[in-house]
């Protein structure tokens, strides 16, 4: 049926709608033909490949590589490595070895198979002939440790984006072993270079140039030579067909990784679902990650009342970020947002409110006067998120600690992230539903019951004033501050040193305080009322010692909330009790109507 519709797409210009536009459709001019498809009965290879690994697309560098021959078959050189694994253990997987790429590449198959944890790093990948518009992007990158199939003793760690596809089977047809008659006797890094197979791995120019050894081996015209590696001798070279295997005419130009997959596969999200708990029990921390977990090791006290005291981890000792005048921006921002608030007085109020709620607990000083001028020092600019319907803090002032500096700088860019130290969401709900009683909390203000140290409190400096007839103050918070690229980490990281440091008298806290909690939310449970009992109890002696406090409990078992009620009597002035029919967490909708007053089975 002909489209009767004007519009075309605005990608090709041709009569469909521009969603429907396939990547695949872009054929390059020169008779150069970018294919998903590979015919193994064709001749010529050209691989390309080019990588970007940027925020910035327009900063992009690009990253070439490219093999070509119009005639006969050519060998690309393959090896056979061992990767380690997630537990410490070897497996054999394939690699081609690409002199001409600047980047290396691993499948998705190859990552489950190690269990390897990905880092999210996004990637624009292009072909030869190839535009925007026909690129394929790689999400995540990730640390793979390689080892020679011959010489334990030889070690190399890669960094690979991780693609679905890098090319068909290679070589394309099998290879008549005789034709290697003149070569000696050696090692192969492929013994099996003859016999077409799938490549797990494409080793960029970063690796080739450690990997060659002395050792060069030529045959006659129209075979490959040999070059020797720590990997093994790999070949490489044009190869000479005999009469019985006469090639095809056919030109064909393919890339390596055209295998372009939008959507998740349902199997792979279920090989993720399954395989992810059993990787977060021996956490794989990246260079970054590790350092930031030493440097909190190192650097973290705690003062008389058992609070935590972190320092900022900064990627360097000297950050770039307290010389690029960032004050200056930090007045002009917060001007701009006197006169919003001007216009809404009853917003203005609340946020006046939590700044002096800042001021009363300790959270935030006024910095002194002779200070003031202090070069080495990061303003940060602010701004207001409402919730109207929170039951608690209904406005909550953000910190943009990733606004930039005239140099191009924030304090964000600076800062290490720091691992993931708790569970995914999914992983935590699921266990949760498994409970015959539930409990929940929440831990107040929990950022803010962690100290920074004094050293790097004039990193976090922000001005304010009450009215735009008063002189504008200079402020510095005291504690880890909502907005800073390592506020999740240093939080969460501080609950489980509660743990550590004090888990022995609390055992049934200690195990949920380092299991339970998606960042200050407890989604725990037991099988009995005295059961709960003890965990409330344990949980509050438990994080009081670090300076943290738990409200909003809640639980699906009437008998234990009154249980809970008469003891806050006696421990605590500031509990407060959620009964409510239905409650939210973590995005949540919890309806209890169908488990209070005994309809679920409780002992103790």
């Amino acid at each position: 049926m002909t489209c009767r519709l004007p519009t075309r797409c605005r990608i090709c210009n041709k009569k469909h709608h521009s969603l429907l536009h396939s990547t695949n459709n872009n054929v390059p001019s020169n008779n150069v033909q970018t294919t998903q498809s590979i015919n193994p009965s064709r001749t010529n290879h050209v691989v390309a490949t080019t990588a970007t690994t940027s925020d910035d697309i327009d900063q992009q560098t690009n990253i070439t590589t490219c093999f070509s021959n119009n005639k006969s078959q050519v060998l690309l050189a393959t090896a056979l490595v061992k990767a380690e694994t997630n537990n410490g253990s070897f497996i054999t997987l394939r690699s081609l070895l690409d002199q001409g790429s600047q980047a290396s590449f691993v499948t998705e198959s190859a990552v489950q198979l190690l269990g390897l944890k990905k880092v999210a790093s996004r990637s624009v990948i292009t072909g030869v002939g190839s535009d925007c518009n026909s690129s394929v992007n790689s999400k995540h990158v990730v640390n793979i440790k390689l080892q020679s199939i011959y010489d334990p003793n030889f070690t190399i760690t890669v960094k690979a984006h991780v693609l679905t596809k890098l090319t068909t089977f290679l070589p394309e047809r099998r290879v008549d072993l005789k034709l290697w008659s003149h070569m000696p006797e050696m090692k192969l890094a492929d013994p099996k270079f003859n016999v077409p197979n799938k490549i797990d791995l494409l080793l960029g120019a970063e690796v080739y140039c450690q990997i060659l050894s002395e050792g060069l081996v030529k045959g006659p015209i129209g075979c490959p030579i040999a070059q020797n590696t720590r990997l093994g001798w790999i070949l490489s070279g044009q190869v000479s067909e005999s009469s019985k295997t006469e090639l095809s005419c056919r030109n064909v130009i393919t890339t390596l990784h055209t295998q372009v997959v939008e959507e998740e596969f349902d199997l792979k999200r279920f090989w993720e679902i399954e395989s992810d708990q059993c990787l977060l029990n021996k956490p794989h921390h990246t260079p970054e990650e590790q350092k930031c977990e030493e440097f909190f090791k190192q650097t973290t006290t705690r003062d008389p009342s058992g609070r935590y005291i972190v320092k900022l981890p900064f990627k360097e000792e000297n950050p770039n970020c307290k010389s690029g005048n960032s004050r200056e921006i930090a007045v002009s921002r917060f001007l701009m947002q006197e006169r919003r608030l001007a216009k809404s007085p009853n917003l203005k109020d609340l946020y006046s409110d939590v700044i002096a709620e800042y001021l009363e607990l300790g959270h935030m000083e006024k910095v002194p006067n002779d200070e003031i001028d202090k070069s080495e020092s990061v303003y940060l600019p602010h701004h207001a998120v409402v919730k109207l319907n929170r039951t608690t803090t209904k406005l909550r002032v953000v910190f943009d600690a990733s606004c930039r500096d005239k140099n191009g700088v924030s304090l964000n860019s600076e800062l290490l992230v720091g691992p993931r130290l708790q569970s995914d969401l999914r992983h935590l709900a699921m266990r949760w539903r498994l409970h015959p009683i539930c409990l929940v909390a929440d831990i107040v203000k929990m950022y803010r019951q962690i100290k920074v140290a004094n050293e790097d409190v004039d990193y976090q400096r922000l001005v304010w004033r009450s009215k735009p007839q008063e002189d504008i103050e200079h402020l510095r918070l005291l504690r880890v501050t909502f907005g800073t690229a390592s506020a999740p980490y240093l939080a969460v990281r501080a609950l489980h040193q509660v743990a550590y440091d004090e888990g022995k008298q609390f055992p049934l806290a200690a195990e949920r305080v380092l299991n339970d909690f998606y960042v200050d939310d407890l989604l725990t449970g037991c099988d009995t009322v005295l059961e709960g009992k003890q965990i409330f109890q344990q949980m509050n002696e438990l994080l009081s010692k670090g300076g943290f406090e738990l409200q909003k409990w809640s639980s699906n078992n009437e008998t234990l909330l009154n249980e809970i009620s008469k003891d806050s009597e006696k421990t605590t002035s500031n509990l407060e009790l959620k009964v409510d029919e239905i409650i939210k967490i973590l995005g949540l909708t919890w309806n209890m109507i169908h488990f209070l007053s005994g309809k679920v089975d409780l002992h103790g």
